[in-house]
């Protein structure tokens, strides 16, 4: 390519990410600004342990603790299917709802009595409160009427509850061995949602609830959403077409790592599977520790699920023996379609080097042009931002399309929320991007699909395994996924598999930080946050400093004794062919499984003058 075509090229990629990011920053952010996480981790617990002492008289010091980051979900998801992306959220500003909030525990091991405090993560109030005692829990017997009174007189001194706003909605009494316990609930007058047009559906009620035994307040939430059963049973419906779809990915997964398993069993002993073998399997194991890392990272989750029923030390063993399973496959599933997808791809394009990592390996990965691959990445992940908002739209404003911002928090409840979201990206970029675009996309042209549609296939297949995201309609995040591995698959042609790594990493990185990054306050959470998204920045700005000779070793001095025997026959072979036999020999040797790299030292020492 001239000097020219490389500078329009660059102007054209810089054009098309200045317009991604416009399109992101318009479209997609005012949803993600909904996420307000004002209060961390450490400052809900100071909250919930405050409220406790002060407010409960609880010695704190005899629990273990354990914090949740939660979502609303079912509110969520209920407000943008009735009223819209822009009203759910108006609503929920208007009413001060908290659809996220910190849920801390306070639990002993083997006994049932423990404490939970809610506290909102954006204001840091406590919003909710639970207290579980034994069923034999002794508790001074009250009538109904004293204990609502308790109950009023809670909500105004603590929420400047004003009952005139409200009517009740329920008065539930459950009669234990030794006390009485009330469970009361009073619907906001002003908040009724309809489910449809159609009264006879439903409404989504906003209702304060406090539960009362003798004279203690045993549970209460400021606000909770009450959702039409009808609604609930709606959802569950829409989500079998996801579960439908996921199981029909799940078959074609399966038979991609049954054909990878097979090229790799094949082609074992040939130079490039040997070649790029130990650079697979390190990379495979390093996920394995990032991924059994950000276990431990996420710590508190396993701690919140904990039953008292049994030993604690116990629970936490068994926890982490199951949690090696996941890791230990996904990076077996990185391994295998890597090794497979490296020799299917030199076989099927020898020259478009860029495409795996041998020519790196035999040469360096400190070169300019692992940095341009990684620069280019940067400008994809712009792109395709842009293009996930610009569907997202029309989704939202043609399709009924309606999502969910939880797993935007997922690492919120880990120790150190930006480890978790390198460990989303660094895991996600390397198994994906080996098996739909590394290794299905050559599959597919080494059995003579067009390269066209050998990248809508691995987009296709890559796209529909994500329709497990509580997207709705679920088949719409097939589609968007789908176009987003289109692009991926025709970067990765154009400029290398590093590139489309980069650009996966920086995506989903980028959008599990962005809670964080969205708040700068937060200096610990933002800078490391910042610190991920801009890894592999520093990590081509090193490649570029050192930039060392990219002159790639030859294959040749990778050949066993059986490979160079094999060399020199073939040398001998070849010396008494014309042209056109030894055409008709190459297929013949291709189609009979000689190993690629030997055919194609030969063959390229024969080209030469």
């Amino acid at each position: 390519m001239s000097i020219m075509n490389k500078r329009l090229e660059w102007f054209l990629l810089i054009v098309l990410a200045a317009g991604g990011i416009c399109l992101w920053y318009r479209l997609a952010l005012p949803r993600f600004q909904a996420i307000d996480l004002s209060v961390n981790q450490a400052k809900a617990v100071d909250v919930a342990k405050e409220f406790l002492m002060t407010q409960r008289g609880v010695d704190i010091k005899k629990y273990k603790m354990a914090a949740m980051f939660d979502v609303d979900e079912a509110t969520d998801r209920y407000l943008q299917r009735t009223l819209g992306i822009s009203e759910s959220q108006r609503l929920i500003h208007h009413l001060h709802y908290d659809l996220f909030c910190w849920v801390i525990r306070f639990f002993k091991e083997k006994q049932k009595e423990e404490y939970k405090v809610a506290v909102s993560s954006a204001t840091g109030e406590v919003i909710g409160f639970g207290h579980a005692i034994e069923d034999t829990a002794i508790r001074p017997l009250v009538d109904k009427e004293k204990a609502r009174q308790i109950a009023l007189d809670f909500l105004k001194n603590k929420f400047a509850f004003d009952p005139s706003h409200y009517i009740t909605h329920g008065e539930d009494v459950h009669k234990f061995d030794n006390r009485l316990e009330y469970a009361f609930s009073w619907q906001n007058k002003d908040v009724n949602i309809p489910w449809n047009k159609s009264k006879d559906k439903g409404y989504a009620k906003l209702l304060t609830t406090v539960t009362v035994s003798g004279n203690e307040i045993l549970a209460f939430s400021k606000g909770q959403f009450e959702i039409p059963d009808g609604f609930n049973r709606y959802v569950d419906n829409l989500k079998q077409t996801g579960q439908n779809l996921t199981l029909v990915f799940r078959i074609l997964y399966l038979a991609l790592i049954t054909f990878s398993m097979v090229v790799v069993v094949n082609r074992k002993h040939q130079v490039i599977s040997r070649s790029v073998k130990p650079f697979y399997i390190g990379v495979g194991v390093v996920i394995f520790i990032v991924m059994m890392v950000d276990v431990l990272n996420s710590y508190q989750d396993l701690l919140f699920d904990y039953p008292t029923t049994q030993s604690l030390g116990d629970y936490i063993v068994r926890q982490f023996i199951e949690s090696v399973i996941g890791p230990f496959f996904i990076a077996v599933g990185f391994v295998l379609p890597a090794l497979a997808g490296e020799s299917l791809r030199f076989e099927v394009s020898p020259e478009k080097k860029s495409r795996g990592f041998l020519s790196a390996l035999l040469s360096s990965f400190c070169s300019i042009n692992i940095a341009r691959q990684i620069f280019i990445g940067y400008i994809v992940a712009a792109v395709i931002l842009g293009v996930q908002a610009f569907i997202f739209d029309l989704g939202f404003k043609y399709c009924g399309v309606w999502d969910e911002l939880s797993w935007l928090t997922q690492a919120s409840t880990t120790l150190v929320p930006a480890f978790s979201a390198l460990a989303i990206g660094f895991q996600a970029s390397f198994s994906e991007e080996a098996m739909f675009r590394l290794f299905a996309i050559n599959l597919f042209k080494k059995y003579g699909v067009p390269t066209i549609l050998a990248v809508f296939l691995s987009a296709a297949m890559w796209g529909f395994g994500h329709t497990g995201y509580e997207i709705f309609p679920m088949w719409f995040r097939g589609v968007e996924v789908t176009s987003i591995g289109i692009i991926m698959g025709f970067f990765y042609l154009r400029f290398g598999i590093m590139c489309v790594i980069a650009a996966h990493f920086l995506i989903d990185s980028f959008l599990s930080s962005l809670p964080y990054l969205l708040k700068p306050q937060a200096s610990f959470d933002f800078y490391s946050a910042l610190g991920v998204v801009t890894l592999p920045l520093f990590l081509a700005l090193i490649a570029l400093i050192l930039n060392r000779n990219t002159q790639e070793k030859p294959l040749s001095i990778r050949f066993n004794l059986q490979q160079q025997f094999n060399y020199t026959l073939l040398q001998e072979l070849c010396r008494s062919k014309t042209p056109e036999e030894l055409i008709s020999l190459k297929k013949d040797l291709q189609r009979h499984g000689w190993d690629a790299a030997i055919i194609a030292r030969v063959f390229d020492e024969i080209s030469r003058p």
